[in-house]
């Protein structure tokens, strides 16, 4: 792919120069349409003077304050805007009016607003902000809804969630943004610099060339101009392409808690609907420590709202529960895996900080899911993920472990043995566990049941 995109950019190059070469044969006039070789002497001769680098480091250095003091604007409102209406709604006129104001307008009123050297850097932002904003926009509204509830259950710190769900998320959004605005924003230098005419730049020798009439040298400047544009676009592109380099060898979350003797869990009253659907009212149960319970009940009665409630991701309209404010894990109906990690690095990112690799090898023995610790979640089964995904919560070492339907897409001897493993996991770590089925099964004895 690399390649075939090489060989069009070598042929388009090419196309172009034979175009031009058959434009200045036809004119015959190279003070006006210089050719192609008298195109590239200009240019050579351009890099044998002083003053090129000087210009040319310049135009470089207000382009990259633009770019960097509009991303870092960018980023946390963009942040907020995709995050909360009422943050969209109060900067929108703000980005319209950026947006939609012509460049040339900006630049007039910088000129008198502003000192000559700020032109430039404040026409970048000007026109850079407006565009990165709305790209990190379109990226945050696009994560995965399923990712905050996952961050939230598993009490993923900010820093690590920013890290490794956020930023993965808002890559393609940021570079399609950066790329887009560097085009914009260097144009706008470029015109700012001829405009303003500050102590160097591309612009300013643009501006020299054309006041003298000298053709070449200004068609020099421009070919510079473009190529430069075009080297700058590529590296921000492979810099935002490049992995982010993980080498976990523990767990990433929060340090695992000691284990005292927790209070029974209570339902007092609780009560959910949706719409005017009632799913179950005055629920009422205590659920002693380390117990197993079964939620049983048809299709659409409630099961896994019942575990959204227990694990906070939802709240019920009426009644209260207490003992469930310690360290939780939930499997979810779907696996929730990120994509851009690995069985492994999906486990780890919410086990406890002193979990070793080392002792992840039993749990995955005991899944069978061992030999695909290395592979990515597109590269596995749905039971395989599934499996990822009970991993992930008996490794983060909770005190209330809440599974959404288990045994879907599995065999009745691998569920028999994913029944016996969270049963005697769940003893030996004094957990209460709580299992979502449609009936209870032959193979999970229970200590209690909650039929809806």
């Amino acid at each position: 792919m690399k390649h075939k995109r090489t060989t069009a950019w070598i042929l388009s190059a090419t196309t172009a120069l034979i175009l031009w070469q058959a434009v200045a044969s036809w004119i015959d006039y190279p003070q006006l349409i210089p050719s192609v070789s008298g195109l590239f002497l200009s240019v050579l001769h351009l890099f044998s003077l002083p003053s090129f680098y000087i210009s040319l480091g310049a135009t470089l250095l207000r382009g990259l304050a633009g770019v960097i003091v509009a991303f870092l604007l960018a980023l946390p409102v963009g942040f907020l805007c995709g995050k909360k209406n009422f943050w969209f709604h109060y900067f929108n006129p703000l980005l319209s009016t950026l947006r939609s104001t012509p460049v040339v307008a900006f630049i007039l009123l910088i000129i008198l607003w502003l000192p000559t050297e700020a032109v430039a850097p404040a026409i970048a932002l000007m026109t850079m902000f407006p565009v990165l904003c709305e790209n990190i926009i379109k990226g945050v509204q696009s994560i995965n809804s399923d990712y905050e509830k996952l961050a939230f259950v598993y009490q993923i710190n900010f820093r690590t969630k920013a890290r490794y769900i956020y930023w993965p998320s808002l890559k393609p959004f940021v570079e399609s943004g950066c790329v887009t605005a560097f085009g914009f924003g260097w144009k706008a230098i470029i015109m700012g610099e001829v405009l303003s005419k500050p102590f160097a730049g591309i612009g300013v020798e643009m501006r020299t060339a054309q006041m003298f009439i000298n053709v070449p040298d200004l068609i020099a400047w421009t070919f510079i101009a473009i190529v430069v544009s075009f080297m700058l676009t590529e590296a921000i592109r492979y810099l935002l392409k490049s992995k982010l380099q993980r080498t976990f060898t523990k767990g990433q979350n929060r340090k695992s808690m000691s284990h005292p003797a927790y209070a029974a869990l209570k339902l007092s009253g609780i009560t959910k609907r949706y719409a005017d659907k009632l799913l179950f009212e005055k629920l009422s149960k205590e659920i002693p420590s380390g117990s197993i319970c079964l939620v049983t009940g048809p299709s659409g009665k409630g099961k896994t709202t019942l575990l959204d409630i227990l694990a906070g991701v939802t709240h019920s309209d009426e009644g209260s529960i207490t003992g469930n404010e310690h360290a939780k894990a939930y499997l979810f109906q779907s696996p929730i895996l990120l994509p851009w990690m690995t069985a492994k690095e999906n486990i780890l990112l919410t086990a406890p900080k002193e979990t070793e690799t080392s002792t992840l090898t039993e749990l995955l023995n005991a899944l069978e899911i061992r030999e695909l610790s290395d592979n990515y979640p597109n590269q596995l089964s749905g039971g395989q993920n599934q499996r990822v995904a009970l991993a992930r919560a008996l490794a983060s070492n909770p005190r209330l472990l809440l599974i959404d339907e288990p045994f879907t897409g599995l065999d009745k001897e691998l569920a028999e043995k994913i029944a016996n493993l969270i049963l005697k996991w769940s003893k030996a770590h004094n957990c209460t566990t709580i299992i979502a089925l449609h009936e209870a099964p032959d193979i999970l004895p229970i200590d209690i049941e909650i039929r809806l």
